[in-house]
């Protein structure tokens, strides 16, 4: 399979989130470190004693493309770099899904992104701030590792890959989006290949996070608001519940991811006493071969697929998974309905923000 350099995926492509690390070299203030990041297992199953090798990973992800029904695939960790393997990964991937992704904090990217870009069609680079101190606030590590986080988005550009520049909308760092837009439009030029767009996510609340997201939650649903206002009406796209909005601004492409409107929800989720954020659009694949569709470590939400699992043995235990998968259903003002069974705050947060114009260009700045 040939990659691409659109960086919107098909609206009907599912995807596995395949985690390859359960740690990370940083320490992100929004991260969920607790509960295994994206990484979800059951406590009786985490340790290096359960850890997959790379070829019994590698035959996971064959089971789990077989059915056809997920077709795209984003390595996540943990710090997904930080697994020496991680090439041998991905181009395992590229034979079996349509899509693959990489998601990255860049500090490792140096020594695999010769072997991963013929691999790839996109890879994201989390960026926060343009302002070292603040990045550094935000995501720990070491001060230079911005430096090191651009030197990635510059490199994965001379690749001729399609590069995003994750950011995490916060009260904290909203009038650094601006200036990631613009430093986004300098490094595209400056590179002249490659595509690189600013991705600009909302803050995902869980328990652990909880007086984070009460003090940070900004409403991406007022950035979409400006961006409309300045760009026009964009390009909108339903990826598994979440809107996903685009524009273009002098050379650069901004992406939104709002969970506000709807999610998609299976059965089990009625009657769920969590109510995640997110809802029910993929599932999630752990370094021990636990798969779940659910941000949870929880014991009855998931499947294990251990090395040496007979084929037909492992399409057993994912069927049902897959299943509800393709007959979950689209669920208007699940936001709301998730802020209320959280008791969180919508109105307040609504009514209090204080905006800075989220893109300008560089005339406006001379």
């Amino acid at each position: 399979m040939t990659p691409s350099t659109d960086p919107r995926p098909a609206e009907e492509i599912r995807f596995l989130r395949a985690s390859v690390a359960h740690q990370c070299n940083l320490s992100c203030v929004y991260c969920p470190k607790s509960s295994g990041m994206e990484n979800h297992t059951p406590a009786r199953l985490r340790g290096p004693g359960h850890r997959l090798t790379t070829a019994q990973y590698c035959r996971n992800l064959d089971h789990i493309a077989d059915p056809g029904v997920l077709r795209g695939i984003s390595f996540t960790g943990g710090e997904p770099t930080l697994n020496p393997d991680l090439p041998v990964l991905v181009a395992h991937a590229r034979s079996r899904f349509d899509r693959v992704e990489l998601t990255t904090n860049g500090r490792h990217l140096a020594g695999q992104i010769d072997r991963l870009a013929p691999h790839l069609d996109v890879i994201k680079v989390s960026l926060d701030a343009v302002d070292s101190a603040l990045s550094h606030q935000i995501m720990g590590g070491r001060p230079a590792d911005h430096e090191v986080a651009v030197a990635a988005v510059r490199m994965s550009l001379a690749a001729g890959l399609a590069v995003g520049i994750n950011v995490v909308a916060m009260r904290r760092n909203l009038d650094q989006i601006p200036r990631i837009v613009r430093l986004a439009r300098t490094l595209r030029r400056q590179a002249g290949a490659g595509t690189l767009y600013v991705s600009v996510l909302d803050l995902y609340y869980t328990d652990e996070t909880r007086a984070l997201w009460l003090d940070e939650f900004v409403p991406i649903d007022r950035i979409a608001g400006q961006l409309q206002e300045r760009l026009g009406g964009g390009e909108s796209q339903d990826r598994g519940g979440c809107e996903i909005n685009w524009w273009q601004d002098d050379g650069v492409q901004i992406r939104l991811k709002s969970s506000y409107e709807s999610t998609y929800r299976a059965q089990r989720c009625d009657r769920c006493p969590v109510y995640c954020q997110e809802g029910f659009y993929g599932l999630k694949h752990s370094v021990e071969g636990w798969v779940t569709p659910c941000p949870s470590s929880a014991e009855a939400l998931g499947v294990h697929l251990p090395a040496g699992l007979a084929e037909h043995d492992a399409q057993a235990r994912l069927r049902p998974l897959l299943q509800e998968l393709t007959s979950t259903r689209r669920v208007e003002n699940s936001f709301s309905e998730f802020l209320r069974r959280r008791g969180l705050a919508d109105a307040h947060h609504r009514a209090t923000i204080p905006l800075t114009p989220v893109t300008a260009s560089e005339r406006d700045h001379g």
